[in-house]
């Protein structure tokens, strides 16, 4: 490949304000998974006042046949009866009742009885029973599920600065670009593309706009054929900039990863190793090494600004 980088730009350079999301902290969220640490430890014990997870039985009265029971049980606050009654229940004691106007009508609750669902505190000791590697007290625990509650939400909104920052960082560096390259590009996904379709049964030339359906976005070999070409630049920059930072770091494609791959690919689609090494070749598999140097590194850049906004 005689195409190459010139000039580098340095994305951390690059502000990301405009489309990256900031991290919001859902304390909510973060307080359930807290607190399921202590759900093995939960015990109910036969109670007096019903509080919001308690499990009670009620007798309803009701012009309306539906809420018309002598006898009824269900979950506190939970949603799953009818959640104005629930809401009624909370805070009643045993032997008292309670009126609510409901679309259907006048419901009279009285309850008749109460099982408290005791939680106890969260203890270092609940957590080491966990088994999480590195895990030991509450506080690291917390810092566990705010770190997966971190990764989760940059997960979401990697797409749009992820795009933003390839687009900029290609804009703003130098190449020297050959046709010859570019059509390489085009070749290798097309071939990939031919060997999977050969897999199931089809020759990709031919694919009627029904089976590119939910396979390919589509709707002729053309339009394949269009689209590849469009994207194959930022393919090839990309590989470039991999290539290029790898000459750096020292990185360079290994049989040993592409036999993982193989592998990889044989144990989730069914592939036999013939099959895996068709779809993926070991050419395509150095180019887009390469081109994973680059995503990886940028997406980097894009976990910097990201996790500045989450300290």
């Amino acid at each position: 490949m005689r195409s190459r980088v010139l000039t580098l730009a340095d994305p951390r350079t690059i502000d990301l304000s405009g489309c990256l999301k900031p991290f919001v902290l859902d304390q909510g969220k973060l307080d359930r998974e807290l607190q399921r640490a202590s759900n093995p430890y939960i015990r109910w014990e036969k109670g007096t006042t019903v509080s919001s997870g308690d499990v009670v039985v009620c007798r309803l009265q009701s012009p309306c046949p539906k809420y018309q029971r002598d006898k009824v049980q269900f979950v506190a606050g939970s949603g799953m009866f009818q959640r104005d009654l629930e809401a009624l229940c909370i805070g009643m004691s045993v032997g008292e009742t309670r009126e609510r106007t409901l679309p259907e009508g006048a419901v009279s609750v009285t309850l008749l009885k109460v099982t408290n669902k005791i939680v106890p505190p969260l203890t270092d000791e609940m957590v080491e029973k966990l088994e999480i590697q590195g895990v030991h007290t509450i506080g690291e625990y917390r810092e566990y599920l705010l770190d997966q509650q971190t990764e989760e939400q940059f997960q979401d909104v990697l797409y749009e600065p992820q795009h933003y920052l390839i687009d900029q960082v290609i804009a703003r560096s130098e190449f020297v670009l050959y046709q010859e390259d570019w059509q390489h590009v085009i070749d290798l996904r097309l071939e990939r593309l031919r060997a999977i379709s050969r897999h199931e049964g089809m020759v990709l030339e031919d694919m009627t706009p029904e089976q590119f359906e939910g396979r390919i976005p589509v709707k002729s070999y053309f339009e394949l054929v269009a689209m590849e070409q469009n994207s194959a630049w930022e393919f090839l920059c990309m590989h470039l900039i991999g290539r290029h930072i790898a000459e750096e770091t020292g990185f360079e494609p290994s049989e040993a990863e592409y036999q993982k791959q193989l592998e990889d690919s044989m144990k989730a689609w069914g592939y036999t190793e013939e099959d895996a090494r068709e779809i993926n070749t070991y050419p395509a598999y150095q180019f887009f090494a390469y081109y994973d140097v680059a995503l990886r590194t940028l997406n980097g850049v894009i976990r910097e600004q990201f996790n500045q906004g989450a300290c």
